[in-house]
C-alpha cells in the first residue's frame, strides 16, 4: 500500500490466509508499570539537563550557588596565590641588555652589606642590576645585587632583607637571597607573599660563613649554589619580566670629556662616580676609595646610574627602628649615562608588587638604557646630589 501526504488511503477489505492478530482494545500497562515508566522518564530528563548545563558552562560561565557569600569584593585569593604568567623568551638580559647563554633565566637578587668593614665586597662587578636603598632613617645603605647573565663565584657579605627590597625585586621577577630580615619583611615572606632563599634555613647548603671575618659580616654564597637551591626548591626558573629597553654605547666622538656624580650619603656611605669617556662607564667610589670587586679584581663601573628621589622614614612598629622607603608611587629621578644627565620621573604601582619601577624622560617616554649594568639609588630629598661635567 502506497500513500503520500496529499491523498487519503483507500478503504480496502483485507483477505488473507494468514491469521490476523486482533487489535487490543484495553490498556497496555497496569498502574504499577505506568508508575515505573514515569519515574524513568523523569530521571532521564534530570540527567539530560545536567549534561546540557555542563556542555554550555564554558559559554555562560561557572554556576555559583546563590547561597555562597563571596563578599563585597568577590572571591579573593589566599595569600601566596599568584597567576602564572607565560615565560619570556629572550637572548639578552632584561636587566642589563647583555647577551649571554640562558638570558631568560629567572634573576636572583642577593642582599649585600654596605658597611665599611665588609669592603672590598664580592659580586658587584658581575651584577646585571644593583639597587641601593637606605635601611635606617640615618641613611645607612644596603644593596641588592641582581644576577641574570652575571654568575659570580663569590658573593658577600650577605645580610638581612627589608620589605622595600622585596618590592623592587618582585618588580623584576627576582628571587631574593638573604640572611634574616626585618619584622615586616619576614612576616610577608612567612605568609607566602614572596619567594626567597633564606640563609636561616640554608636550603641545599646555599650559604656558608668565612671564618676569618666576624659575624654577622661573614655570610657568603655563590651564584652556582643559589641557582642549585632555586631549582631544587621547585621555584620557576624562567623569567616573566619583559625587561627594560637598551641601546649600544654612543660613538666615542659624541662622548663628553668627563664628569663627577656625587651622592652625599653620610660618612663611609658617601658615593661618587667618575665618568670615563673611554669606556663610557661610571667608575664607582665608596668614601673616596675606588670600588674594586674582591671576587675578580674588576673595577665596579655601571653604564647607567639612576638617582630616584624617594621618601625615607621610620617603619611602623614593631620593626625595631628600621625604615620605610617610598619606592612605590612616583617621584623625580635623573638618569646619568653617556656622560649626560637625563631628568624625568619614576613610577611603580602601589598595589601590584609585580609592577617594575619604570623610568621616563621629561617627554614621558621610557628611558632607553645604555647596555651594561644599571645602578639605582634612592636618596631622600635631604641628601645632596650633584653632577659636575667637565
Amino acid at each position: 500500500m502506497n500513500s503520500n501526504n496529499n491523498e487519503q488511503p483507500a478503504r480496502v477489505e483485507l483477505k488473507s490466509d494468514v491469521p490476523q492478530t486482533p487489535v487490543p482494545t484495553g490498556p497496555r500497562f497496569n498502574k504499577k508499570q505506568l508508575g515505573i515508566f514515569a519515574g524513568v522518564v523523569v530521571l532521564l530528563l534530570v540527567i539530560g539537563g545536567g549534561v546540557y548545563a555542563l556542555m554550555n558552562q564554558s559559554k555562560v560561565g561557572a554556576i555559583i550557588p546563590q547561597a555562597v557569600d563571596t563578599g563585597k569584593f568577590g572571591e579573593l585569593p589566599m595569600s601566596g596565590d599568584k597567576e602564572q604568567e607565560p615565560a619570556i623568551s629572550q637572548t639578552v638580559s632584561g636587566l642589563s641588555g647583555r647577551s649571554c647563554e640562558r638570558a631568560d633565566r629567572r634573576p636572583i637578587g642577593v642582599m649585600l652589606a654596605g658597611d665599611a668593614i665588609n669592603r672590598p665586597m664580592s659580586g658587584f662587578s658581575k651584577a646585571d642590576m644593583v639597587w641601593e636603598l637606605p635601611v635606617l632613617a640615618s641613611n645607612v645603605t644596603r644593596l641588592l645585587g641582581v644576577y641574570q647573565c652575571g654568575q659570580p663565584t663569590d658573593i658577600g657579605s650577605v645580610r638581612s632583607v627589608r620589605h622595600d627590597y622585596l618590592f623592587v625585586a618582585e618588580g623584576v621577577d627576582a628571587i631574593v637571597a638573604h640572611w634574616g630580615g626585618s619584622f615586616h619583611a619576614l612576616n610577608r615572606i612567612a605568609v607566602g607573599e614572596f619567594q626567597t632563599l633564606s640563609a636561616l634555613a640554608n636550603p641545599h647548603n646555599a650559604f656558608f660563613r668565612k671564618n676569618h671575618l666576624p659575624a654577622p659580616y661573614n655570610g657568603f654564597t655563590t651564584y652556582e649554589r643559589l641557582w642549585n637551591a632555586l631549582e631544587k626548591q621547585g621555584f620557576r626558573t624562567t623569567t616573566n619580566f619583559k625587561g627594560y629597553d637598551f641601546k649600544d654605547d654612543i660613538a666615542r666622538e659624541q662622548r663628553p670629556a668627563g664628569g663627577r656624580l656625587t651622592i652625599a650619603w653620610p660618612g663611609s656611605f658617601r658615593v661618587h662616580y667618575e665618568y670615563d669617556p673611554e669606556t663610557n662607564r661610571y667608575v664607582r667610589y665608596w668614601a673616596g676609595t675606588k670600588q674594586i670587586d674582591a671576587e675578580d679584581n674588576q673595577v665596579v663601573a655601571p653604564s647607567s646610574v639612576v638617582v630616584a628621589r624617594a621618601t625615607n622614614g621610620s617603619a611602623t612598629p614593631p620593626d625595631g627602628g628600621y625604615n620605610d622607603v617610598g619606592i612605590e608611587g612616583k617621584g623625580q629621578m635623573t638618569v646619568y649615562q653617556d656622560g649626560k644627565a637625563i631628568p624625568g620621573t619614576w613610577q611603580k604601582n602601589e598595589l601590584d608588587k609585580k609592577d617594575p619601577m619604570k623610568f621616563y624622560n621629561e617627554q614621558g617616554q621610557p628611558i632607553i638604557f645604555t647596555r651594561g649594568q644599571i645602578w639605582v639609588m634612592t636618596p631622600s630629598d635631604d641628601i645632596t646630589v650633584t653632577w659636575e661635567p667637565k
